[in-house]
């Protein structure tokens, strides 16, 4: 018999994060008793036959975050445990040396662990002593799991050889199509609005963006140039870059929204025209693929990336956009002037990115794999 409770952990994401509650929980609420347990917000609520519990945790040590997720498993009495984070894992791993019956836990990977930001900041040698702590404790987390997911190929490499016995498979970021408002894409007359979502940083190309806009207006200074954003700063540095950015620009329009919640985040995309993600080529931005890729490609517009290897291997980005050196300001422009005076080849684009989201780019389509590797935890 399928285990019929499954219970969703996250330490840093939202209870309504898009992969956790709009596509995972979702779909696996079609044949479970769904439950999210996150530690990021105060909560107790169901949402679509989904129990939603949380807990704020800021101010409390690891000893009583573990306690606090360990009980609410105590509560939930779930089957199979799927985290996103290494931590709840040892609450989900104590939890199951208490029950009787066969406890399965999964680890949902979509970031490296450790990552940059989890060393951001820091000077040698903690850098590098903090970096090996994590990865060991990491290490040590993922073997009391009994099996992987992954959300996309490179993040899988380590755990696949270090743990080559234990179920895996690989539940790429593609959205569903009911959560993206589609609207057909229609140029104005000398007006170009570029486009970016996520963390407002140098690092993840902010700058770059700012310095092509600015060369599409030195090059063609009859057109109106605009920059929409939507994101967020994670920290004062950051911030205070994009303000200094900003007071240099000069003639072009920047618009700047916070943060928007999932079922809404499409409607802001719709006045895009084309969608730029130039963060540094480093090697860890080499091997993410970015989420947000598929959510434009399923707006029906073209877009601009750096050239990473992650998304040469998953994606022909050619048929819809370009991947760039992002620091090629004068290439990336003459891209983007180009399709403002060839609407042929940019419409062709535009049309091209949402059938590839309705061919293959969509949960639709990762939804059955879901299915039967959750069914493989008897």
């Amino acid at each position: 018999m399928i285990s019929d409770t499954i219970a969703f952990l996250t330490s840093s994401h939202s209870p309504y994060d898009d992969r956790i509650f709009y596509h995972l929980a979702k779909s696996l609420s079609k044949f479970y008793k769904i439950s999210i347990i996150s530690s990021t917000i105060d909560i107790s609520k169901s949402v679509d036959n989904i129990k939603i519990t949380g807990f704020d945790w800021n101010e409390l040590p690891k000893n009583k975050k573990v306690n606090l997720f360990y009980n609410y498993l105590i509560e939930s009495k779930p089957n199979i445990i799927i985290s996103s984070e290494p931590l709840p894992i040892i609450a989900a791993y104590k939890y199951k040396k208490t029950r009787k019956e066969k406890i399965r836990i999964i680890y949902d990977i979509t970031e490296w662990y450790p990552s940059k930001k989890n060393i951001e900041g820091l000077y040698y040698p903690k850098r590098i002593i903090i970096f090996f702590k994590l990865l060991f404790s990491n290490l040590f987390i993922s073997s009391l799991c009994n099996g992987f997911i992954f959300g996309e190929y490179y993040k899988s490499v380590p755990y696949r050889i270090l743990f080559p016995f234990k179920k895996w498979e690989i539940i790429t970021y593609f959205p569903k199509l009911d959560y993206i408002k589609y609207k057909k894409a229609k140029l104005k007359k000398n007006y170009i609005c570029l486009g970016y979502s996520g963390r407002i940083s140098t690092e993840k190309g902010i700058k770059n963006i700012i310095e092509v806009a600015k060369a599409i207006k030195r090059k063609k200074p009859e057109l109106a140039v605009k920059i929409k954003i939507i994101g967020w700063f994670i920290n004062i540095k950051d911030k205070d870059e994009f303000i200094m950015l900003c007071s240099k620009v000069q003639n072009i329009q920047i618009e700047i929204l916070e943060r928007q919640d999932f079922e809404i985040f499409s409607e802001k995309l719709q006045n895009i025209d084309i969608f730029l993600d130039l963060r540094k080529d480093d090697f860890e931005n080499q091997r993410c693929l970015p989420i947000k890729l598929f959510y434009y490609a399923g707006c029906g517009r073209p877009a601009i990336y750096t050239n990473l290897k992650a998304i040469r291997r998953e994606v022909n980005v050619s048929q819809f956009g370009y991947l760039v050196n992002p620091m090629n300001t004068d290439v990336i422009s003459d891209y983007i002037i180009n399709y403002i005076y060839n609407p042929f080849l940019y419409y062709r684009h535009c049309i091209n990115a949402r059938k590839l989201a309705e061919k293959k780019y969509n949960w639709q389509n990762i939804e059955p794999t879901l299915f039967k590797f959750i069914k493989k935890f008897k």
